[in-house]
């Protein structure tokens, strides 16, 4: 399998391990979006479009005497960005809202300010647009802001004009009483006989009356162009009524809301599968391990739900008793079909095996139960050691029995003969048990699971021993109990043991000379269809059963 196809089957294993988390995320998404448009004003939209010409003809600008008022904000032709701004401008919407009757207060203008919105489609095109509580209200609004932006304009223009206007027929008066003057300079002057400076005042009588004439016909020409004004702009689009609200668009929000939820949803289903430090798959437990998953039981529905109640209660599901039943004959099965067991543990010969778990679990007992009891089964004379001293045995009718922390005070000659009379009979014919004990002293406690390797060595030819026992047991750790066993099997709970756990309590087993041959894996997910086996795995050879 390609390493592409792996990384996708993760993912895809992982979103469907926390299918409920993500259908949660959406469901918040869709409720939040529909809380979030229900909640809103409703609105609507209207838009207007002008196409605006010069307002003095360009002919006549040209010829503006360079003093003259040429500044003013709709007078003359400004930039396209400009005038969309002043069509939005406080200015004109204090007008709008006089002509519809509206309130004039610096509130509420700013207000229509903060719903008008003016685009300069081309240089001489604008489109405006604006919200209102109904449909009439903003078609109104539309249509307002571009008709007193017109007549505004062209008010503007007509004053422009005038000014200009006048200001040019005094122009022609000043320079036709300045050539009246020079009548009388020039008569003087021929009286004087002085030619020369009469002619110099001949000359500029002539440049006076010239500079009337074309004054007076510059406010000829204004006074004329007064009737044009205005008329190349216009109001090309008025609005229309709208159908439909512009706000709240519900199906819009909850879709968004939706894809927003999704998203959100996938992303923490990732981030918990990638940064959490448990057990989450049948690979990650064989990778920790370093063993095959030789048995695994799917959880309990309420231990599957989006976030997994184990972030906030990590206690362990308790199996069924044919469940756990099942568990363990299957374990024991995978065992005995030696090719992951190259000592026979659990095959027709005699052996010891180590049932384990790196998080105190009720499971772990339960499945060193069936398997001791699928050894007997088997006509094999077996010993379950019940070295978990800090928990109560599995076994109801062995609570009140004498066991292995009672053997602390023993004289080691006679501890073997005395270990012998506490085994209590198991559940099925050849099975026999070694309870945990009535001293719950802290030195029994601590001393009792050394005493394991010298009890197993003391037993007859031909006995298979289970151990059940945590994975820190004492001052010693795991070390007593596997230096009696050949070989171990580790109990994974997933969401409860964390990968690195596992790694270390793996180790300290190999170490210890109780390899880990498989793992049997409890509340694993139904969507979980991967092999649980580590990578580059290979069977171990086939060797002949130890003797004891």
């Amino acid at each position: 399998m390609e390493p592409g196809t792996v990384v996708w089957r993760d993912t895809a294993q992982s979103l469907l391990r926390h299918k409920w988390l993500i259908i949660g995320c959406v469901l918040l998404g869709i409720g939040s979006s529909a809380f979030f448009s229900l909640s809103q004003t409703e609105r609507w939209t209207a838009s207007s479009q002008v196409v605006i010409g010069p307002a003095v003809p360009p002919a006549l600008v040209g010829k503006l005497p360079t003093g003259g008022d040429k500044s003013g904000p709709l007078g003359l032709d400004l930039p396209a960005e400009t005038q969309a701004r002043v069509m939005a401008s406080p200015q004109i919407l204090r007008e709008v809202a006089k002509f519809l009757q509206m309130p004039t207060t610096d509130d509420s203008v700013q207000a229509l300010a903060g719903v008008t919105r003016v685009k300069a489609v081309t240089d001489n095109a604008y489109l405006i647009t604006i919200d209102g509580p109904t449909a009439d209200e903003a078609v109104r609004r539309a249509n307002a802001i571009a008709q007193i932006y017109l007549a505004q304009r062209s008010t503007e223009a007509k004053t422009l004009l005038v000014t200009l206007a006048s200001q040019a027929t005094d122009r022609a008066k000043s320079a036709n009483l300045q050539s009246k003057n020079l009548l009388e300079q020039i008569a003087d002057a021929q009286g004087r006989g002085d030619t020369q400076e009469a002619s110099s005042l001949r000359d500029q009588r002539v440049g006076l009356a010239s500079e009337a004439r074309q004054a007076a016909d510059e406010a000829s020409a204004m006074n004329k162009a007064l009737t044009g004004v205005g008329a190349s702009s216009t109001l090309v689009t008025p609005a229309t009524k709208d159908t439909a609200s512009s706000s709240p668009l519900v199906m819009r929000d909850i879709t968004v809301g939706a894809i927003l939820g999704l998203v959100l949803g996938f992303g923490l289903a990732l981030v918990s599968t990638h940064l959490s430090p448990f057990i989450l798959t049948r690979d990650q437990a064989a990778r920790a391990a370093s063993a095959p998953v030789i048995t695994a039981a799917i959880g309990h529905r309420r231990y599957r739900l989006g976030f997994r109640l184990r972030f906030w209660l990590r206690a362990s599901p308790q199996l069924g008793p044919s469940e756990i039943t099942a568990l363990g004959t299957e374990a024991s099965g995978a065992l005995a079909r030696r090719e992951l067991n190259p000592k026979g543990i659990g095959s027709s010969g005699a052996g010891a095996l180590l049932v384990v778990s790196a998080s105190p679990t009720p499971n772990s007992a339960g499945i060193a139960l069936a398997m001791a009891e699928a050894s007997a089964r088997d006509g094999r004379e077996t010993l379950l050691v019940l070295a978990d001293l800090r928990r109560t045995p599995v076994l109801s009718h062995l609570t009140d029995h004498e066991g292995l922390t009672d053997l602390v005070n023993e004289p080691a000659a006679t501890r073997a003969v005395r270990a012998r009379k506490l085994f209590r009979p198991g559940t099925v014919a050849d099975l026999y048990v070694l309870p945990p004990g009535l001293s719950h002293d802290e030195s029994a406690l601590a001393i009792g699971p050394s005493l394991v390797p010298g009890i197993v060595a003391d037993l007859p030819p031909g006995y298979s021993v289970v151990i059940h026992g945590p994975a820190s047991v004492g001052r010693h750790g795991i070390t007593p109990l596997a230096a009696a066993v050949d070989a171990s099997v580790l109990v994974v709970q997933v969401g409860q043991d964390k990968e690195t756990d596992l790694t270390r309590l793996t180790a300290a087993l190999k170490f210890a000379g109780a390899p880990v041959l498989g793992v049997v894996l409890i509340g694993c997910s139904k969507h979980d269809d991967s092999l649980g086996i580590p990578l580059n795995f290979t069977p171990a050879e086939t060797a002949a059963p130890p003797l004891r």
